[in-house]
C-alpha cells in the first residue's frame, strides 16, 4: 500500500508550469494536454489565434479523432467552392456565440477547441454504441445471401444513364484486379432482369454506389440509405457539382431545386457517417478502397487515411454540449463588465456544471494563480480541459496499478458525461413533405391531438440549414412511430431518403406516397415531365421497398395518420377529446385498420 501512496504522490507532483504560454494576457497552457493541443492549434490557426470552423475535421483527424461531417451546400451566389462544415460542432458554436462567446460564428478559440477535443476523447474512451431508435421493432439481418449460384463480389449500384463511370472506371479496374462484379446497367432492359439484379445485390459482399452530378439520382440515394441502415458493406461516392449551372436531361436545374437536391445529399451523408462509413468524392480512391476491403477482408468502417478514406467514428454523438454548459455557467457568475471571474467564482462555475469542486491546489501548482487573479472564459476552458485530462490520466494509471488491490466493483464516473439525455419519448414523428404542404396543420396534428398523443413536428418555419440535421435526428429517434407523408406537390427527396433509411433500420414506419404530376408548381416553379419522372421513379422505388418490407402504405393522408395512431400500443385505451375539451365516448376497434397499397 505504501508503494501505491508513493505513486499517487509522484503523479500529483508533476509540474508543467515552465511550459506556460500566453496570448494577449490570456494563459492558455496549464499543463501537458493544453501544451500539446496548442501545438496542433497553431498549425491550423488563421494568424489571428482563431481556428476556422471548416478546418475542424482536418484538425481532429490529425490527432486521431474522426468526427462525422455533413457536406455543406455550395454557395451558388459567390461561386465559392464546397463548404465543408462539421455540423454538430457548428451548431454548438453558433449557440455559444449567442451566449457571448468571444469567437466569431465561423471560428473557434483555442480554449473552445481544447474543450471539444477533451470531450470527444472522453467519448472515444467509453466505446459508446449508437442509441436505438424508439421506433425500432425488429432487427434487420446483416447477412448477405449465401445460396446464390452466381455470386459476385461487387454490385455496381448508383446512377445509370447517361453516366459512364462503370464502363470507364469501375469495370476496367475490377477486371484488372480479377474481382467479380455485377453491372445492372444494360443496353436493353427486360422485366426478368429485376429478380437477377435483386439476387446479385443481396449476395454481393460489397455494394459500390456512385451518386453522380449528371443525374438527380433520386432512387440511388434512397437505396443507398436503405442498404446502409441494413448494415451492408456500402462504399458511397458523391460527385460534387462542378458549376453553378446544372443540367439534367438538357434542362437547366433551378436554384430552388438544386437546394432541395443538396439538402438530400447532406442528409444522406449524415446518415451514412452515423454508421461509421466514409463517403468518397473520387471514384478512383473508392475503387482502391473497395479492393482493399475485399482482399484484406476488413469492414468498410475500418478504412483509414492510409487507404485514402476520410474515416468517421461515433458519428451519432452530440459534440459540443459541454461548451454550452461552460458558457452558461460562466455567464451566470459574471457580474462585471470585463468578462472575467475571480478564483472563487471560477470554482463555483466549475461546480455548477461538473458537480464537484475544482482543486485549488492543482491550480496553484500550474503557476498562473494568485489571490487577486481573474480569469476569462478562454482561460476557464483551458483550465478545465487540462484539469479533466490530468484527472482522467491519473484515474487510469491508478486503476491499472490498483486493480489487483482494490475490491472488485470499484469504479469511477468519467468527466464530460454530457451525452446523457433525459429519456423523453414522443408518440409520432411527422416526417415528410414540407414547403407548400400543410398536411400537418390541417390533418395530422388535429387528429393526433384529438387522442391526446404527443408528436414531433420537424417542419422548419424559417430557412432550412444544415445545422438542423443533428437536432432533427435526435428528435426523430425519440418517437415510437415514424409517419412519412410524401405529397405530390413537393419533391420530398430528403424525406424519401429518411424513410428508406428507417425502413432498412427495422423501425415502425407508416408511409403515405402520392405521385407527382407534370406541370405541378412547387415554390412557384413549374415541374417538367422529365423532373416529375425522376422523382416518381424514386417514389416507385420507395413504394416497392415498403411493400417488400411489410410497411403500412397509403395514398390518403388521413388514413395514414389514423394508422399511425392505431399502431401505438395504447391506441385502444386512449379516449378522444372533443374541441370543447370534454371526453368523447368513442369506442376504438381492437382490429387493425384495413390497409391498402396504392397503385402508382
Amino acid at each position: 500500500m505504501s508503494s501505491l501512496v508513493a505513486f499517487v504522490l509522484s503523479i500529483f507532483s508533476e509540474d508543467d508550469r515552465d511550459h506556460s504560454d500566453t496570448c494577449n494576457g490570456t494563459h492558455r497552457v496549464w499543463g501537458k494536454t493544453t501544451r500539446d493541443l496548442l501545438r496542433v492549434f497553431n498549425k491550423f490557426q488563421d494568424g489571428n489565434k482563431r481556428l476556422p470552423i471548416h478546418l475542424i475535421r482536418d484538425v481532429f483527424n490529425s490527432i486521431g479523432l474522426y468526427p462525422s461531417n455533413s457536406q455543406g451546400e455550395k454557395n451558388y451566389e459567390d461561386k465559392v467552392g464546397e463548404r465543408v462544415v462539421y455540423v454538430e460542432v457548428f451548431e454548438m458554436v453558433q449557440c455559444a456565440v449567442e451566449y457571448g462567446s468571444p469567437c466569431e460564428p465561423d471560428h473557434i478559440t483555442f480554449g473552445e477547441f481544447s474543450i471539444l477535443v477533451t470531450e470527444l476523447q472522453n467519448y472515444y474512451s467509453k466505446r459508446l454504441t449508437a442509441p436505438v431508435p424508439k421506433s425500432l421493432y425488429k432487427e434487420k439481418s446483416r447477412d448477405t445471401m449465401e445460396c446464390s449460384k452466381w455470386k459476385r463480389k461487387v454490385f455496381l449500384g448508383g446512377s445509370c444513364n447517361p453516366t459512364t463511370w462503370r464502363q470507364e472506371a469501375a469495370i476496367p479496374f475490377y477486371k484488372k484486379k480479377g474481382i467479380t462484379f455485377y453491372n445492372p446497367q444494360v443496353q436493353t432492359w427486360r422485366p426478368e432482369l429485376m429478380e437477377l439484379e435483386a439476387q446479385a445485390k443481396e449476395s454481393a459482399e460489397l455494394l459500390l454506389f456512385v451518386i453522380d452530378n449528371r443525374t438527380r439520382a433520386v432512387s440511388s440515394m434512397i437505396e443507398t440509405a436503405y442498404l446502409t441502415a441494413r448494415g451492408r458493406q456500402v462504399i458511397t461516392v458523391m460527385d460534387d457539382y462542378n458549376s453553378t449551372e446544372v443540367y439534367f436531361h438538357r434542362e437547366k436545374v433551378t436554384s430552388k431545386e438544386l437546394d432541395d437536391i443538396m439538402r438530400g445529399r447532406q442528409i444522406l451523408v449524415d446518415l451514412i457517417e452515423r454508421n461509421a462509413l466514409p463517403v468518397f468524392k473520387d471514384i478512383n480512391t473508392a475503387l482502391k478502397c473497395s479492393a482493399h476491403v475485399l482482399q484484406k477482408n476488413v469492414p468498410v468502417s475500418e478504412l483509414g487515411k492510409e487507404q485514402g478514406a476520410v474515416p468517421t467514428k461515433y458519428g451519432f454523438l452530440k459534440v459540443g454540449e459541454i461548451l454550452l454548459q461552460l458558457r452558461e455557467a460562466f455567464n451566470s457568475m459574471n457580474t462585471s463588465s470585463d468578462g472575467r471571474l475571480s478564483l472563487s467564482d471560477i470554482c463555483l462555475a466549475h461546480r455548477s456544471c461538473m458537480g464537484y469542486t475544482l482543486d485549488v491546489n492543482w491550480l496553484r501548482k500550474c503557476g498562473h494563480w494568485d489571490d487577486n487573479d481573474t480569469y476569462s472564459f478562454e482561460e476557464f476552458c483551458c483550465i478545465l480541459a487540462e484539469y479533466h485530462s490530468q484527472k482522467k490520466s491519473v484515474w487510469k494509471r491508478l486503476l491499472d496499478i490498483a486493480r489487483n488491490v482494490l475490491p472488485s466493483g470499484v469504479s469511477h464516473n468519467s468527466m464530460f458525461d454530457c451525452n446523457k439525455e433525459y429519456d423523453s419519448t414522443f408518440d409520432i414523428y411527422l416526417g415528410g413533405s414540407c414547403g407548400d404542404s400543410e398536411w400537418r396543420d390541417n390533418i395530422a396534428i388535429p387528429m393526433i391531438r384529438k387522442y391526446g398523443l404527443s408528436y414531433t413536428n420537424p417542419n422548419v418555419r424559417t430557412e432550412w440549414k444544415y445545422k438542423f440535421i443533428p437536432m432533427q435526428v435526435a428528435n426523430r429517434e425519440k418517437c415510437r412511430v415514424l409517419l412519412y407523408v410524401i405529397t405530390g406537390k413537393t419533391r420530398s427527396l430528403s424525406s424519401m431518403i429518411e424513410a428508406g433509411y428507417y425502413i432498412g433500420k427495422g423501425c415502425k414506419v407508416v408511409l403515405c406516397v402520392q405521385k407527382m404530376v407534370p406541370d405541378t408548381y412547387i415554390g412557384g416553379e413549374k415541374i417538367t415531365k422529365a423532373a416529375a419522372d425522376d422523382y416518381n421513379r424514386g417514389r416507385s422505388y420507395l413504394i416497392d421497398l415498403a411493400s417488400r418490407e411489410g410497411v403500412q402504405l397509403f395514398e390518403d393522408i388521413s388514413e395514414a395518420v389514423e394508422c399511425a395512431i392505431d399502431s401505438l400500443p395504447e391506441r385502444c385505451s386512449v379516449t378522444p377529446v372533443s374541441r370543447a375539451g370534454t371526453p368523447q365516448k368513442i369506442s376504438r376497434p381492437n382490429t387493425p385498420v384495413k390497409m391498402r397499397n396504392p397503385t402508382l
